[in-house]
């Protein structure tokens, strides 16, 4: 980090450097948006001017401070002659330009120059002129809305929800359903037990957009069926920028709270590298399933690692929440060439505490299902979390002429969290009910670095077709070092109303540590070659051809350490290894099972051929034809594994209906599909956090095949307004399922049904309020509200199950992880005149399925809905320096688990995350 700061600011004298005003912008296709390359741009009385480049880019430069007159052409299209472009000696002025298609007389248009640029508009317009379907969001809005990380800021997109603040629902699909890839490649998620990349691992800071892709189209993977998510991370700007913040802020529940939990951290915690120290000693290598003294001059290395942690409730002041961020980038030369450049830095650390935590778990009675059974019920406690997440960006990219340009985007993040759990309450077991305490603590460090190569290239001479290419290598690690479950009984002494007569039993889980480390690289290839021609009456269209290849590697070890003793400890858990309870009994047994640890390898290999063309002057087709080879190979000491897998054909369709200028409605069909993980096909079993079982993988999980349908009504009516409704209809083959198979212990499978359908339709609107009086035109109205209905065909097993519970239970119920509902609203007030900016923003979904259940559970587990009100405000006080309130989570909801067994609601999960308050400075130049 040090040297990337060297780097930055060694790099500020040559960036401030400047010769005479500049003129930079783009030339696009007013009717498709897309760039002009060769088109030409002239400053009137001069003969100074410029030509674009296959990006439609233009630059000119050294011009001297004053007023000029510009005049853009292009072949068959008409001359705009724009007036008023005022320039500054030492500064960038940007100016994009749309030029339109002239039909049959070429004429000249004059305007006058508008240098305001609007990222927000500039997607919608990208949005309309699309030839698929998709969603977007700008940094902009990032900053409106106040969100901190990706995972915050895009529950703001219609239709989609996010489970705990990092895996994204689209359209109320589980998160294996979508796909996220940075920069159009691929990248893996850090969570061994999910199919989706953890979206709070990308700070807002270091991201210029997001685009949410709602319909497949050839060029685009085929393994998504909700959404596919592109972050694009920030380009170079056009003129020297740089941007310093900095905040502080409250939680209501965790900051200066003196019962924050913790235990005793390792080294470098702060910039989330506390793992090394948290490591097992090189003696531990080698060592197989057997018992040995825990203490004994022969295993004093043992007695050091193991007698060192504290077993009781350690707990600490928490401080406030505090973020940084930095960013610094120009355009100069380099040997001739237009170089840019920007490098971020972004740092967060983050407290939560989360008091009343309580967690139940069930099972139905065998005699007559009349009431349920808790397994455990844990009525009282607490759960802290202290987490550092920071973030290094790197982007460049060289133009070599105006047909070839080559881009090198390097980033890093890395993140680490200090959790704890303290539980107290009931565990049913042989009959008794004695009181249980249980207590969990796990440090959590995740680590993301990612290098792209990227290039496109124009061929003139075979009508400036284009080739774009890809290299993107990640390398990407989850390590927790040393994760302590202990859990005891204890007894209450009814004269004094302490606890006494601790108890350590064997009937439950042992006292136990993990160690855990899982290593995932992606090699992701991509290459497009798009050939502009003319077809069905001489009409604009592009043929597309290309492939892609994608290698993951896998390597997750696992070693897992319980104690024994050979007479039952009776004494204070917090003392169980003190110096007078070692070798009196007390033993440590390596308990690792060997498929546990295992290495696994994934090659997809596809190609695609895609077409592009407009059938009449209004009716726009998108689609073709995609195949890919999917091959999996999963290894462990105990066997070699290859899932059949099916290679697939992948078509699609996109039609888009141009009503009237702003106007369109849009209709497809495309089939995709949804692999299985890894993990999930992974025979192995791992034990959460929460005290919340044992999952299991399945290497008999096939892939679910999807056919999508969909419909879109959408009208521009005004910059930056938009109107659209969107049915939907998608039909699943064999999707996949998180289902408890065993209650009585709490044992988890990922299994296939048979079918499964969604039906549903998504309303969007974005308004400003002018058009009711002037005294409100500052205001603007955004909401979007996303109805669902869903349906899963059940197996002969469940439909048993739930007829315990309702005899008359259909043989469907709605598909798993699917909300009904999912709304988002925001009223922004933006006056420029006195650089106030406010929004104020609403979010909730559905109660969703959480699990479902085959065996001794009859009712179905839902995540209830949990509305979530945050208000940001910001003051410009300068050009330069800018003032930011937030204020999130003010409704405070209850995060909950709960089932529904005969009209009672049964708790399964739930606490609450206090509100958040926070108060930022910031500092910036240019952009």
């Amino acid at each position: 980090m040090k040297n990337l700061l060297s780097l930055f600011l060694l790099m500020c004298p040559f960036m401030l450097l400047a010769q005479g005003g500049i003129l930079r912008g783009k030339i696009i296709d007013a009717g498709t948006g897309e760039p002009l390359i060769g088109a030409t741009v002239a400053v009137k009385g001069t003969t100074t001017g410029g030509i674009t480049d296959f990006d439609g880019n233009y630059s000119i430069g050294n011009l001297k401070e004053g007023t000029y007159v510009l005049q853009a052409s292009f072949v068959s299209y008409e001359s705009k002659t724009i007036e008023g472009v005022q320039l500054k000696s030492g500064e960038v002025t940007i100016l994009n330009i749309s030029l339109s298609e002239s039909s049959e007389v070429l004429q000249e248009v004059v305007v006058t120059a508008e240098v305001i640029q609007n990222s927000e508009n500039a997607l919608l317009t990208l949005q309309k002129k699309s030839p698929i379907l998709f969603d977007a969001l700008s940094s902009e809005q990032f900053s409106r809305n106040g969100d901190g990380d990706i995972g915050a800021a895009i529950k703001r997109v219609v239709g989609v929800t996010v489970e705990d603040g990092k895996y994204v629902y689209v359209r109320g699909l589980g998160d294996r359903y979508s796909k996220t890839v940075m920069n159009g490649a691929e990248i893996p998620g850090l969570d061994p037990n999910r199919n989706s990349v953890q979206l709070d691992m990308f700070p807002t800071t270091l991201i210029d957009n997001l685009k949410v892709y709602k319909t497949f189209s050839p060029e685009l993977p085929g393994d998504f069926s909700g959404g596919y998510v592109d972050i694009q991370t920030k380009d170079f700007p056009e003129e020297f920028t740089m941007q310093l913040s900095l905040s502080a802020g409250f939680n209501s529940q965790s900051s200066f709270n003196g019962d924050h939990l913790t235990f005793e951290g390792g080294e470098n915690e702060l910039l989330a590298l506390g793992s090394n120290s948290r490591g097992l000693p090189s003696s531990f290598d080698g060592l197989n399933n057997s018992n040995f003294p825990i203490a004994g001059p022969e295993n004093n290395a043992l007695s050091d690692v193991f007698a060192g942690r504290q077993f009781g409730r350690v707990t600490k002041n928490a401080n406030f929440n505090q973020d940084f961020s930095f960013s610094i980038g120009d355009q100069r030369q380099l040997f001739g060439k237009p170089l840019g450049i920007i490098g971020s830095l972004t740092y967060s650390h983050q407290y939560e505490h989360f008091d009343e935590y309580r967690v139940n778990r069930y099972e139905t009675p065998t005699s007559d299902g009349d009431e349920l059974q808790d397994t455990r019920n844990y009525d009282t406690g607490t759960k802290s979390s202290e987490s550092v997440l920071w973030g290094a960006l790197v982007s460049s990219s060289l133009k070599l002429n105006n047909n070839n340009k080559v881009k090198l985007n390097v980033m890093h993040n890395q993140s680490g969290s200090n959790n704890g759990l303290y539980l107290t309450g009931f565990w049913n077991g042989s009959g008794t009910r004695p009181f249980l305490e249980t207590r969990t603590l796990e440090y959590i460090e995740r680590s993301f670095t990612n290098g792209q190569v990227s290039g496109e290239h124009v061929i003139a001479g075979l009508n400036n077709a284009k080739i774009e290419w890809i290299s993107s290598y990640t390398l990407s690690s989850q390590n927790e070092p040393d994760v302590t479950f202990f859990t005891n009984e204890y007894s209450i002494n009814d004269e004094t109303g302490e606890r006494e007569n601790f108890r350590i039993s064997l009937s439950y889980l042992r006292p136990s540590r993990y160690f855990r480390e899982l290593e995932d690289t992606n090699f992701d290839n991509k290459l497009h070659f798009t050939l502009p021609v003319r077809l069905w009456g001489d009409r604009d269209s592009k043929i597309k051809v290309g492939g892609a290849y994608l290698m993951k590697d896998r390597d997750f070890s696992e070693d897992r350490y319980e104690f024994t003793f050979n007479v039952p400890y009776t004494g204070d858990p917090t003392t169980y290894f003190t110096e007078e309870n070692l070798g009196n009994g007390v033993n440590v047994q390596y308990a690792t099972q060997p498929q546990n640890n295992y290495t696994a390898d994934v090659s997809i290999y596809a190609v695609y051929f895609g077409l592009d063309t407009y059938l009449s002057e209004k009716l726009r087709f998108n689609g073709g034809i995609r195949y890919e080879d999917a091959q999996f190979e999963i290894n462990t000491s105990e066997f070699d594994f290859e899932p059949p897998i099916e290679d697939i054909l992948l078509p699609s369709a996109n039609f888009t209906y141009e009503v009237v200028e702003d106007m369109n409605i849009r209709a497809s069909y495309n089939k995709t599909v949804a692999r299985p993980t890894i993990r999930e096909l992974a025979p192995l079993a791992t034990f959460g956090f929460n005290d919340d079982g044992i999952q299991n993988g399945n290497p008999a999980l096939e892939q679910v095949e999807i056919d999508n349908f969909d419909l879109r009504w959408e009208y521009y009516p005004k910059r930056g307004e938009y109107i659209s409704v969107s049915p939907f209809y998608k039909r699943l083959i064999n999707p996949i399922e998180n289902t408890i198979i065993v209650a009585s212990d709490l044992q988890y499978q990922w299994q296939n049904r048979d079918e499964g359908r969604v039906y549903g339709v998504e309303f969007e609107f974005r308004k400003s309020l002018g058009f009711i009086s002037r005294a409100i035109e500052n205001f603007r109205l955004s909401l979007n509200v996303t109805l669902t209905d869903s349906e899963v065909e059940l197996g002969p097993s469940e439909i048993d199950q739930a007829r315990t519970v309702d005899p008359n239970f259909p043989d469907t119920r709605e598909m798993y992880r699917q909300s009904p509902y999912v709304v988002n609203a925001g009223l922004q007030y933006n006056n420029v005149e006195k650089g106030i900016e406010s929004n104020m923003s609403f979010n909730v979904f559905g109660e969703r399925i959480e699990f479902v259940s085959v065996s001794g559970f009859a009712a179905l587990i839902y995540e209830q809905p949990r509305p979530d009100l945050r208000f940001t405000f910001k003051k410009q006080l300068n050009d330069r320096w800018r003032l930011t309130a937030r204020a999130s989570n003010l409704l405070n909801p209850e995060y909950k688990l709960s089932a529904e067994f005969r009209g009672d609601d049964v708790n399964w999960e739930s606490y609450r995350r206090g509100r958040d308050f926070s108060l930022g400075i910031s500092y910036g130049i240019g952009e």
